[in-house]
């Protein structure tokens, strides 16, 4: 499938030989003109502020995102009544999804459901904030 708004996760379909097939990246913005673009950026580079490159929108395609690996980590997520709360992930509603992620104020939103553990034991489901 090829993305068609910022903030999709994809990878190229047919990467060149030298490189990483399964390097991930975030589309930050589409263009969708004559010759549709997206302006991408690699993701877990290790680099503070990694490049923007634009490429051609047909070289890429959404990707699934392993949620299980989520688990143990320390997390914020945005509860069913909008209310922030930090806490460890003990459970994912899907091990793989197609994540979506939207800008909203100084968070990003995500379509990730977790439930997580906080400070005091007590669990609470929600959708995963990045920030």
């Amino acid at each position: 499938m090829i993305p068609n708004k910022a903030g999709q996760v994809v990878k190229f379909h047919s990467p060149y030989p030298d490189e990483d097939p399964n390097q991930l990246y975030v589309v930050l913005e589409v263009f969708d003109h004559e010759r549709p673009r997206a302006d991408i950026q690699a993701l877990n580079t290790g680099l503070s502020f990694p490049p923007v490159n634009s490429v051609n929108l047909d070289d890429l395609e959404i990707v699934e995102v392993e949620t299980k690996d989520l688990i143990g980590h320390q997390v914020t997520i945005s509860t069913s009544d909008s209310s922030k709360v930090t806490g460890k992930v003990v459970q994912v509603r899907e091990s793989k999804i197609l994540l979506d992620m939207t800008k909203g104020g100084s968070d990003v939103a995500t379509n990730v459901y977790l439930t997580i553990r906080d400070y005091n034991g007590i669990e609470h489901t929600g959708t995963l904030l990045v920030g």
